[in-house]
């Protein structure tokens, strides 16, 4: 039976990103900080071989001294071998922190957009491909991995097949193009969401770990690293989540509010499953009463200590259901006919009544 390696592959930590979307951005800054802290711990508990990073470890234009003490100290406190493909947010060139003279010795930066070869154990290869500024092109197109045993590529790009929405797609690669190359499996960085892509036979043939907290709103898959099992000429990985914040859109109906202190109290409800790791853009919706007082700045007052921070956007109509079914209009007789029955007893109507004049409105409907 063959020897067992382990690995512990990270990416798209993304030290000192300025986080715009909502308050709260430096707390959000230093948790990416914490965040890659846990990835070492992880390399140390599980007795890793080696650590991999797939790009993107910092962001080049606000990196300086400080961020370079800190990922230094983090990869001599591992110890083991660390690989970096650099990314399109940390491409090397003379003035990246890898080409620094203090680096770690058990730092291997894999420097140029072109393949180079490592051995790491009896029968595991290790081929990296690092981003320089300019764009790298296609990294896997004439790849031709040949050593014997399991070859890991390691590279920071863009899985053309599986693009989320709105994604810079940048060293693209297909899974057809890695297979053909004769690589194993490719240790990735670049989405932020983690994911194993297999192959027909169910083969794992390419792993995001995905950003170890999340960066931007809307992300989906793990948040973290994988515990990458090289044994027997076989490659297995175990997804490990490592975030402690969240990123939570939410939306608030204030249905028929016709008062502040309704409208606080659904705020109320509405927060109390969440704490001071999440961080939340809150979007009120429905049909509030004319003259309901919505005060953006009392609400960010009152519930923005209890979580990470809170950005409200106050998308609600004003609507005076009677006021509108006089008016000579499809709107008005609509809104007249679902009135009376609301005002009979029926829900549906008076919920209906709120989608109407919501539709009316043009705003968008969601189920």
């Amino acid at each position: 039976m063959g020897a067992k390696t382990t690995i512990v592959h990270a990416a798209d930590v993304h030290l000192e990103t300025a986080f715009t979307e909502v308050r709260g951005g430096a707390r959000r800054r230093a948790a990416l900080a914490d965040g890659f802290v846990r990835i070492v711990d992880l390399a140390l508990e599980r007795h890793a071989d080696a650590l991999t990073i797939g790009g993107d470890l910092y962001e080049a234009e606000r990196a300086g001294p400080q961020t370079a003490r800190f990922v230094f100290a983090q990869l001599a406190r591992f110890g083991g071998p660390v690989f970096v493909a650099p990314g399109n947010h940390d491409p090397y060139s003379a003035r990246a922190l890898y080409a620094r003279d203090d680096c770690p010795p058990n730092l291997r930066v894999f420097a140029e957009p072109a393949w180079t070869s490592y051995p790491l154990a009896d029968g595991v290869t290790i081929y990296g491909f690092g981003h320089a500024p300019a764009e790298p092109g296609r990294p896997f197109a004439n790849a031709r991995f040949d050593r014997p045993g399991v070859r890991l590529a390691l590279v920071h790009g863009s899985d053309e097949d599986r693009c989320p929405p709105g994604k810079r797609a940048t060293a693209p690669f297909t899974l057809a193009e890695i297979v053909a190359s004769g690589a194993t499996c490719a240790l990735t960085g670049h989405y932020h969401g983690g994911t194993v892509v297999r192959d027909e036979a169910g083969v794992p043939r390419l792993a995001y770990p995905g950003s170890p907290e999340p960066i931007k709103f809307g992300e989906r898959g793990a948040h973290g690293a994988l515990v990458v099992t090289v044994e027997n000429g076989q490659v297995a990985f175990e997804a490990v989540e490592l975030a402690r914040t969240r990123l939570i859109d939410l939306d608030v109906p204030l249905a028929d509010a016709a008062s502040e202190h309704f409208v606080l109290g659904a705020l109320e409800a509405a927060l109390a499953p969440y704490g001071r790791d999440d961080f939340l853009r809150v979007r009120l919706v429905g049909t509030i009463a004319p003259g309901t007082r919505v005060d953006r700045d009392l609400i960010a007052d009152r519930f923005g200590s209890a979580v990470g921070a809170i950005e409200i956007a106050d998308d609600t109509i004003a609507a005076d259901y009677a006021g509108i079914a006089r008016e000579p209009n499809v709107r008005g007789r609509a809104v007249a006919d679902l009135l009376a029955l609301a005002d009979a007893g029926d829900a549906d109507a008076r919920a209906a009544l709120r989608l109407t004049v919501e539709a009316f409105a043009g705003s968008e409907l969601r189920p």
